[in-house]
């Protein structure tokens, strides 16, 4: 073939000067991959051009305005000037379908595997994640194909902390984004051997993450940063409000306007508040790591109180009193936590003086009053412990919800501070309700089911979303398979999932993504990033418009059925692409840190697969030493096709493991006389256009009145669910995911604070890694449709007296968050309309 841009094909002339561009990236490349890549590109073009492949007659996107401002903002690729390459979606998944085929050892499997790999794209049976689309085949930039990675701060001094920031400045100059745990890292007045004297604290490092974030471009986005801390650290508090309590940059800016005379105090709060949202810690995503020992400390005060005395059995007979963070450990991978199965509980006692008689009589045992005050006679976990020498058991006395707070290294001494983890948990729950952070992962859970724990590779934080905990240098590189695609006859009352479409898409994209990773052992930025993919090949195979595939098969998100054939679908998925790892495995090459005995100790592998698929691996091994996430899949989920009629494509489907959000939403338009018409969910459109309904669906001038014409299970959307049978779903979904979900609880203004935590609560005991709650306008304020304040909203602007649990006058609104005398968060608003108002402390409103 010609190498002269003139003489070709008007349409593959961008395509060869891409080709002859002179980049970094073709000196990382060996040229036969970059062959590879070249005749298959055009081959696939050419295939589509001739009809030999599929390619939509007008438009693939039929119009959708935000599927084509998402790939012409986001993925088509563009030239060193930034003219479009792309320009249709089938050039991107002939470019996706090419490079990753490229990877492939013979021509004959190339060419095999890039035809199927783009059939599949086209159909929407999958996509990946948005770095493969955005990166893959692009040879004018240096980009990494991974979405996200984890850096983990070597050592708890200056030298480490800064080389983790350089390592997020080359990660985002990539396009990738990444998570840091500042748990190694020594509390705040701890010893320094400077002319510090003490540490400014972990904490005080998370602006120089957040600035770094910030600072260093995407083309048009910034990189993405999750910073993590570890619940028993002694700075958690500073951590859970960084981003409410301001700090000196706020106060200096609020001081400014004040000395100036221009802003009465109203206007300075409002101003404090904008300073602070923008300002601190501005450009990352934070979550608390926490154990199954402050969950169940929190279970303890939540149903015990906090005077209550409890005694466990303790079978696990070695007391802990110091553990040092050093060379054999390192707190990122986790502060030591009990094992909360070694621990039954026993007795409970109202008072010191009845455990004391308890204890003489039972165990001739002395109990001194002072051994529960203070931390000097606790273990590391808070309790203190009297030896049994005769029995099976030594017991662990504490009060219900005691928490010790802990940090010690030869360097720093140890800190030790003994609190109530409901201190912990009721500011955790008000940041949450008020501003959607911190985030909670059940790091005791992500831990104990994470394989690569089992084989040297333990994880020590997650990438920004959450659905991938990872190790030093791990990355997720994500892919979904389109759930809402493997349904025939959908909307008929033939309708039923194609299993076998199911099987076939899973191995495709189990394929397609571990040869993104084997172009990431190049492309990733940093050398231990580039290690770390060659080692653990982790995959990010999840899945998409699972409740389209519902909707279509007739049956509702939440229903009994529904909840059935959500758990057949995981289930399956999970096999399937282990099944696919160990065929890969034998016909290519193992992970190199795979090892069977270690392996096969972890739990995911013992309690989850199928007994044929742990066979499969025992005689294959494994390439990917984990393999399965759910993404929020947010940008992609909009770019993909979700249903098909004729020539007709439907372009959308709903997130991740997500229910549909809405319906529908509204929309004016000048060019139709400025009128305001509704925009259904692309596959909610899709029924109305083939039940004929669509003059109904528009005229419908309320929710209420569509249920005159789409069925009753369309409506189990994100605010008509029950919160709680959302965790049952995702803690279903989350047996079969060996990463982690990320997933958000939609929630009304209005909710009372103790619903979220109780969500959380039960997230745990449903064995979930993490959950996102999210309540409307905890962000963004919002108004009703009409744009009147509703009720709640009202409260919000009202201001009241407010007698504390001190007994101190304090002025509040209607949103602030009280906790009542039996322990439980409320706000001003809920104590009103509850009848609370002696238990909430509520004196007078000010202003009416």
């Amino acid at each position: 073939m010609s190498s002269s841009v003139e003489t070709l094909d008007p349409e593959d002339k961008e395509i060869h000067r891409m080709f002859q561009h002179k980049s970094k990236l073709l000196s990382l490349i060996d040229n036969k991959f970059i062959l590879n890549y070249k005749n298959l590109l055009l081959l696939i073009r050419n295939m589509c051009r001739s009809g030999q492949l599929p390619m939509h007659p007008t438009d693939y996107l039929c119009g959708n305005d935000l599927a084509r401002n998402i790939y012409k903002l986001k993925y088509y690729l563009k030239d060193i000037e930034g003219n479009l390459v792309d320009k249709t979606p089938e050039d991107t998944f002939a470019r996706l379908a090419s490079f990753m085929a490229a990877m492939e050892k013979t021509e004959e499997k190339q060419q095999d595997w890039a035809i199927r790999f783009y059939k599949s794209l086209y159909e929407g049976y999958f996509l990946p994640g948005g770095r493969v689309l955005a990166g893959s085949g692009d040879l004018y930039r240096l980009k990494t194909l991974a979405n996200c990675f984890v850096s983990l701060i070597e050592e708890d001094n200056i030298e480490s902390i800064y080389k983790t920031a350089y390592e997020c400045a080359r990660t985002y100059s990539y396009g990738g984004g990444i998570g840091i745990d500042i748990s190694c890292l020594r509390p705040k007045d701890s010893v320094v051997h400077n002319a510090a004297d003490r540490s400014t604290g972990a904490v005080s490092f998370m602006e120089i993450y957040s600035l770094t974030t910030g600072l260093i471009g995407q083309a048009g986005r910034r990189g993405a940063l999750m910073l993590t801390i570890d619940v028993k650290h002694p700075d958690i508090l500073r951590f859970i409000n960084i981003k409410q309590n301001s700090n000196w940059v706020t106060n200096q800016i609020v001081e400014q306007c004040r000395w100036s005379g221009k802003f009465d105090d109203a206007k300075l709060k409002e101003i404090e508040r904008q300073v602070r949202e923008n300002t601190q810690v501005r450009f990352a995503n934070i979550s608390i790591k926490v154990s199954d020992e402050f969950m169940q400390a929190v279970s303890e005060e939540t149903t015990y109180g906090n005077n209550k005395i409890l005694v466990y059995k303790k079978y696990s007979r070695t007391s802990l009193h110091q553990t040092l963070q050093g060379q054999y450990q390192h707190y990122s991978y986790a502060i030591p936590s009990k094992d909360i199965h070694n621990y039954e509980l026993y007795q409970q006692f109202d008072t010191v003086e009845a455990l004391q008689n308890y204890l003489q009589q039972k165990y001739n045992k002395q109990f001194s009053n002072n051994l529960l005050n203070g931390v000097e006679n606790r273990d590391i976990f808070g309790d203190v412990v009297i030896p049994l020498e005769n029995e099976e058991c030594d017991l662990a006395i504490r009060y219900a919800g005691d928490f010790l707070l802990y940090f010690a290294s030869k360097e720093a001494g140890a800190v030790k501070r003994l609190v109530k983890a409901r201190q912990i948990w009721d500011q955790f729950v008000e940041g949450n309700y008020k501003t959607a952070e911190p985030g909670l992962i059940f790091w005791t859970q992500m831990t104990d089911y994470s394989p690569s724990n089992y084989v040297g590779r333990p994880i020590s934080s997650t990438n920004p979303c959450g659905e991938v905990p990872l190790e030093d240098g791990g990355a997720c590189n994500l892919g979904s398979i389109n759930l809402s695609r493997i349904v025939k006859n959908g909307y008929t009352a033939d309708a039923k999932i194609d299993w076998a479409l199911l099987d076939q898409t899973t191995e495709l994209l189990t394929r397609f993504l571990d040869n993104v990773v084997s172009w990431n052992e190049i492309l990733n930025p940093l050398e231990k990033q580039r290690t770390a993919a060659r080692e653990t090949r982790r995959l990010g195979l999840g899945v998409m418009g699972i409740a389209d595939m519902l909707n279509q098969l007739g049956i509702g998100y939440d229903s009994e059925e529904g909840i059935s054939i959500i758990e057949q679908v995981a289930k399956r998925v999970a096999n399937v692409a282990y099944r696919a790892s160990a065929k890969l495995a034998e016909e290519k090459e193992l992970s190199p840190i795979f090892n069977y005995e270690l392996y096969s100790r972890g739990p995911f592998f013992n309690e989850i697969l199928d007994d044929d698929t742990k066979e499969m691996v025992r005689e294959k091994g494994l390439r990917n030493i984990a393999i399965l996430s759910i993404a929020p899949t947010g940008t992609i989920s909009n770019a993909i096709l979700g249903f098909k009629n004729g020539n007709k494509n439907y372009i959308g489907v709903s997130g991740g493991i997500e229910p549909i959000f809405a319906l529908y939403y509204t929309r004016r338009s000048e060019s139709w006389g400025n009128k305001t018409f509704k925009i259904f969910h692309s596959t909610v459109q899709a029924y109305i256009d083939l039940k004929g309904f669509q003059d109904q669906a528009q005229n419908a001038d309320s929710e209420d009145r569509l249920t005159y014409i789409l069925p009753e299970y369309f409506f189990r959307t994100a605010h008509h669910l029950d919160p709680m049978k959302r965790v049952r779903i995702q803690g279903i979904f989350q047996r079969y995911v060996d990463h982690s979900i990320s997933s958000t609880v939609n929630l009304s203004e209005a909710i009372e604070p103790e619903t979220i935590s109780n969500i959380y609560l039960k997230a745990w005991k449903h064995g979930l890694k993490g959950i996102t709650i999210y309540r409307d306008g905890s962000r963004y304020p919002i108004l009703s449709v009409d744009g009147n304040k509703n009720e709640f909203q009202e409260y919000k602007e009202k201001i009241f007296v407010v007698k504390n649990s001190e007994g101190n006058n304090i002025e509040a609104t209607g949103d602030t968050v009280l906790k009542l005398p039996d322990g439980t968060l409320t706000t001003v608003y809920h104590a009103f309309k509850q009848n609370k108002l002696d238990k909430a402390f509520v004196g007078v409103k000010c202003n009416e």
